[in-house]
Protein backbone atom coordinates (compact mmCIF):
# COMPACT_ATOMS: atom_id res chain seq x y z
CA UNK A 1 0.00 0.00 0.00
CA UNK A 2 1.08 3.82 -1.62
CA UNK A 3 0.78 6.13 1.34
CA UNK A 4 -1.85 8.99 -0.13
CA UNK A 5 -3.54 6.01 -2.04
CA UNK A 6 -7.07 5.59 -1.67
CA UNK A 7 -8.74 1.70 -0.34
CA UNK A 8 -11.95 0.64 -0.14
CA UNK A 9 -11.57 -1.58 3.32
CA UNK A 10 -13.72 -4.70 3.66
CA UNK A 11 -16.83 -2.87 5.35
CA UNK A 12 -17.08 -0.71 2.04
CA UNK A 13 -16.00 2.50 3.61
CA UNK A 14 -13.58 4.52 1.34
CA UNK A 15 -10.04 5.91 2.63
CA UNK A 16 -7.60 8.26 2.31
CA UNK A 17 -4.22 6.26 2.97
CA UNK A 18 -1.01 8.40 4.92
CA UNK A 19 0.90 7.81 7.71
CA UNK A 20 0.74 8.76 11.59
CA UNK A 21 3.37 10.64 13.77
CA UNK A 22 4.14 6.89 14.69
CA UNK A 23 4.78 5.62 11.12
CA UNK A 24 1.70 3.29 11.18
CA UNK A 25 -0.65 3.57 7.82
CA UNK A 26 -4.11 5.08 8.88
CA UNK A 27 -7.23 5.83 6.84
CA UNK A 28 -8.87 9.36 6.69
CA UNK A 29 -12.61 8.16 6.23
CA UNK A 30 -13.59 9.43 3.23
CA UNK A 31 -17.13 8.18 2.25
CA UNK A 32 -18.82 5.57 4.84
CA UNK A 33 -20.27 2.48 3.14
CA UNK A 34 -23.83 1.75 2.99
CA UNK A 35 -23.87 -1.28 5.10
CA UNK A 36 -21.11 -0.64 7.62
CA UNK A 37 -21.69 -1.33 11.57
CA UNK A 38 -18.36 0.30 12.67
CA UNK A 39 -19.85 3.57 14.79
CA UNK A 40 -16.36 4.63 14.17
CA UNK A 41 -16.59 5.09 10.50
CA UNK A 42 -17.65 8.60 9.93
CA UNK A 43 -16.35 11.00 7.38
CA UNK A 44 -13.15 12.55 9.13
CA UNK A 45 -12.82 10.44 11.21
CA UNK A 46 -9.04 8.62 10.85
CA UNK A 47 -8.17 4.45 11.94
CA UNK A 48 -5.49 2.72 12.26
CA UNK A 49 -5.55 0.19 8.68
CA UNK A 50 -5.35 -3.37 9.78
CA UNK A 51 -2.76 -5.68 8.44
CA UNK A 52 0.81 -6.39 9.97
CA UNK A 53 2.13 -4.64 6.66
CA UNK A 54 0.46 -1.14 8.16
CA UNK A 55 2.94 -1.27 11.57
CA UNK A 56 5.69 0.95 12.61
CA UNK A 57 8.71 0.72 9.69
CA UNK A 58 10.94 -1.29 12.67
CA UNK A 59 7.75 -3.61 13.89
CA UNK A 60 8.40 -5.92 11.11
Amino acid sequence: MQENDRKTLPCGCEVQTSRDFLGRVVGTIVTRGSECPRHEHAAGQVVVMPGRDNARPGDR
